[in-house]
């Protein structure tokens, strides 16, 4: 699962777990950053990451996303000026920062320049710094972050895309699929 103890994760962790749980399986959740995450997936050493957007590159065999919208997820673009949101895909002159393996940042087409970073402390510091023009992250992950943050009234935002998230599994589950999309639909209509 994400770094982090986030009313998200927390949400969609209790969903995941009752869907396991429900076809008689105890799941073990362990902390890890997302590049990790994906690469341990992919080698099967681990059977499955709690989310990931559903929009995941689907042409890794490896891995499957479970068919069942668990949450969503809106990306934003962050900036200190609202001038520089005006147009920013189509400026070469921009520097744009997001966190290294931030897929929904990473899905991102655009003309300036993309400087990828560790963490929020990074992007939104260089930004702060005048280092980068505008930063991309979730709002959630962004709100929870800047409310921290003594120079955070200086920031504005704009919405970028919406995107929803996924349990997905590696191909030692693969079977599982359809009975857990079944189960995991039941504890979503639940939480909601």
């Amino acid at each position: 699962m994400p770094l982090g103890d986030t009313a998200l994760r927390q949400k969609i962790q209790q969903q995941v777990s009752t869907a396991y749980l429900q076809l008689g399986y105890q799941p073990q959740f362990v902390e890890l950053p997302s590049q990790r995450r994906l690469h341990l997936l992919r080698e099967g050493d681990i059977e499955a990451d709690l989310f990931r957007i559903c929009q995941l590159d689907d042409t890794d065999p490896a891995l499957q996303v479970v068919p069942v919208a668990l949450d969503k997820l809106s990306l934003n673009a962050y900036s200190l000026s609202a001038v520089t949101l005006i147009d920013w895909r189509e400026r070469h002159d921009l520097l744009i920062s997001h966190i290294r393996g931030f897929k929904m940042a990473e899905l991102q087409d655009f003309s300036g320049k993309r400087i990828t970073v560790a963490n929020d402390e990074q992007a939104f510091g260089l930004m702060l710094q005048g280092r980068v023009d505008i930063v991309l992250e979730d709002s959630r992950t962004a709100e929870r972050f800047l409310a921290t943050e003594e120079d955070a009234a200086e920031i504005i935002w704009q919405s970028v895309a919406d995107f929803t998230v996924c349990h997905v599994v590696s191909q030692q589950l693969y079977p599982l699929i359809p009975a857990l999309s079944k189960q995991l639909t039941l504890a979503t209509n639940t939480a909601q």
